[in-house]
């Protein structure tokens, strides 16, 4: 009897962490943007982002962040696309927060994902599957 008990709780374990794996949603480093979404994020990041975060995505003004570079991987990581996402739309082009339309903002993120080293994939990356997506340094 208890080797039953045993083996069903090994079972339900066994079962329970499937379950998780399978709630995980996409991993950013399957490919969560297109490189033609990228593309179109660098167009736009290049006319309204490099002022100051500079072409090479490493600051060129004193107030602003790098966005490459481990310093930056670590600031995001644990964050859902999402969460980084909603962050960059509500404060930027800073005195002109909110003024690119979500799509820009989506094709900016994949950008910088692209420029970071992550690889892009075959669906645009939009707000719905952001919200499911962790940013996570490489495995």
């Amino acid at each position: 009897m208890k080797e039953a008990a045993a083996a069903l709780a090994v079972l339900v374990l066994f079962g329970a962490v499937v379950a998780d794996a399978q709630d995980a949603g996409p991993s950013i480093w399957s490919g969560v943007f297109t490189a033609s979404q990228a593309q179109r994020g660098n167009e736009a990041y290049q006319a309204s982002c490099s002022s100051c975060h500079g072409s090479d995505l490493r600051a060129t003004n004193g107030e602003a962040v790098d966005l490459a570079g481990p310093p930056f991987r670590a600031s995001w990581n644990g964050k859902t696309l999402q969460e980084r996402f909603e962050r960059i739309r509500d404060t930027m082009p800073l005195g002109s927060e909110n003024t690119l339309g979500d799509k820009t903002y989506m094709d900016i993120l994949a950008f910088i994902l692209q420029f970071n080293g992550f690889p892009p994939g075959n669906q645009d990356l939009v707000p719905e599957t952001a919200k499911g997506i962790v940013f996570t340094e490489k495995p």
